[in-house]
């Protein structure tokens, strides 16, 4: 029975331990993550970002949609790459322009 609860306590003991090196976005779901991101972007670029969505995936967000140009795009994965979880910010997204150079 003794031996039987030391190696229960040993696994415990283990797993615990093992949990302070995991990275910090497996603590959250991909869905937490992706919330997260669209978040950010949406306060830190309002209106630019209104055509953005974000998925994520074990740390990676990928950036879906509409920029009107690739400078907001640049900034919206500048954004998604900083908020705490991110590993990787790739981007799909595609621009547009609304110059009337006639």
């Amino acid at each position: 029975m003794t031996r039987t609860f030391n190696r229960i306590a040993a696994s415990a003991l283990f797993a615990l331990t093992a949990g302070a090196f995991l990275p910090a976005h497996a603590a959250g779901n991909d869905a937490d993550l992706a919330s997260s991101v669209q978040s950010a972007i949406s306060s830190q670029l309002g209106g630019d970002a209104k055509d953005l969505t974000v998925t994520a995936s074990n740390g990676n967000v990928t950036l879906h949609g509409w920029a009107q140009g690739p400078v907001e795009e640049a900034k919206a994965r500048l954004v998604a790459s900083k908020v705490s979880g991110v590993s990787n910010a790739y981007s799909s997204v595609r621009t547009f322009s609304t110059d009337n150079d006639e």
